[in-house]
């Protein structure tokens, strides 16, 4: 395996409880800025602000077989237990603290999550 770079929780670090991202939904933002022309998805102010974002490098789009492409599961998510445990299983060879920092999630997530629902 070659050299990898090393994550850790960020927000098992920070004091305000924030961690290394936030999730933007595309969807609820084309809602609620509705149709802003026949070129543009969304309003000036929303398209500057995402352009800002991206510019410094701080926006990840996730576009399918590029190199930031992502797949997001929200603790909530049903099926989620299932996506850390084998997440955790995986990185238990590599860095099995980080492995321990997933699995701490377990108890918060799929049906022992307040917010428990299936995915959309």
């Amino acid at each position: 395996m070659s050299e990898v770079e090393t994550m850790k929780m960020d927000r098992n670090e920070n004091t305000d409880g924030l961690g290394k991202y936030a999730v933007i939904n595309l969807r609820k933002l084309n809602e609620t800025c509705g149709h802003a022309g026949m070129f543009h998805r969304w309003s000036p102010e929303v398209e500057q602000a995402l352009k800002t974002l991206e510019e410094v490098g701080a926006l990840e789009w996730g576009r399918v077989g590029e190199q930031d492409e992502f797949f997001v599961v929200k603790l909530k998510d049903l099926f989620a237990p299932g996506a850390l445990r084998g997440y955790a299983a995986m990185a238990d060879g590599v860095d099995p603290e980080w492995a321990a920092e997933v699995r701490e999630m377990l108890p918060r997530s799929g049906i022992d999550s307040p917010y428990c629902k299936r995915p959309d």
